[in-house]
């Protein structure tokens, strides 16, 4: 069946994002697309829980694992999905046999290091607004315009993707405070020994590209790959990214890594 991978998705729609990648790894490894509390809850229309934060999110990928029977699997985590895989290596940095982040929502990171960019400020004021309410349409097209999915609010409604992304708008409802402000330091991205892909999208916003810049220069084994695409350029590219992704994989899998793992 092959090593496992698990793929954790992003804040909105949840596993469904990762259907096309599984199928096709599924030849060579163990492909397992998890579901993380918010897009679940989120997608069946329940608001945000003021108790859910960061750890939540954490101890649950690790509780997963646990159930799974998952000692040390390759972890993938796009956006909100890289935020919590990223929390996981670095409380638990023995448990992966490797990362790949895509355009993991770390903004703390930026906040930490004093980088203060109007967009961050921006799309955590947005966020954090929605939090434990309901979630309007508006609402969401004022997201996919800040996360970048599209080029401006006014044209999200025409986009092929609207009517799946409506039917998942609540899981906007559970990115609070508590979730994006891990009780973190940036010196603990140290923690963090796994070997780790990076990837971002040439067209995406300058301050996603940023988050992922930051930590290819700090996470101690780290490789940085930009795809032609946005936020979501490992779906819009989804061969090149497969054959990064796979080629990461193993190399860790092969001999200059044996000694380590």
């Amino acid at each position: 069946m092959g090593e496992p991978v698990v793929l954790v998705p992003g804040g909105l729609t949840g596993w469904l994002s990762w259907i096309l990648h599984q199928e096709r790894l599924a030849a060579r490894y163990r492909a397992i697309r998890v579901q993380p509390i918010h897009n679940e809850l989120g997608s069946a229309g329940v608001p945000g829980d003021p108790e859910y934060t960061a750890v939540t999110e954490r101890e649950s990928l690790r509780l997963t694992l646990d159930a799974l029977g998952l000692e040390r699997p390759h972890l993938v985590g796009w956006s909100g999905g890289g935020k919590s895989a990223l929390e996981l290596a670095m409380e638990y940095p023995t448990r992966l046999r490797s990362l790949t982040l895509v355009e993991p929502a770390a903004y703390w990171i930026l906040e930490q290091l004093g980088d203060s960019l109007d967009e961050v400020a921006q799309a955590n004021t947005l966020v954090h607004r929605l939090f434990g309410r309901e979630v309007t349409d508006d609402d969401l097209a004022e997201f996919l315009q800040v996360a970048g999915f599209v080029p401006s609010a006014d044209r999200a409604t025409s986009h092929p993707n609207w009517e799946r992304w409506l039917g998942h708008r609540m899981a906007l409802s559970w990115q609070g405070e508590a979730v994006d402000h891990p009780h973190r330091t940036v010196k603990e991205l140290t923690n963090v020994t796994c070997p780790t892909l990076l990837t971002k999208g040439a067209q995406t916003s300058p301050w996603l590209k940023r988050v992922v810049d930051v930590l290819g220069d700090r996470l101690t084994d780290a490789t940085v790959t930009e795809f032609d695409g946005d936020h979501a350029h490992h779906i819009e590219r989804i061969d090149a990214f497969l054959t990064a992704l796979e080629a990461h994989m193993a190399h860790v899998d092969g001999p200059a890594h044996a000694g380590t793992l």
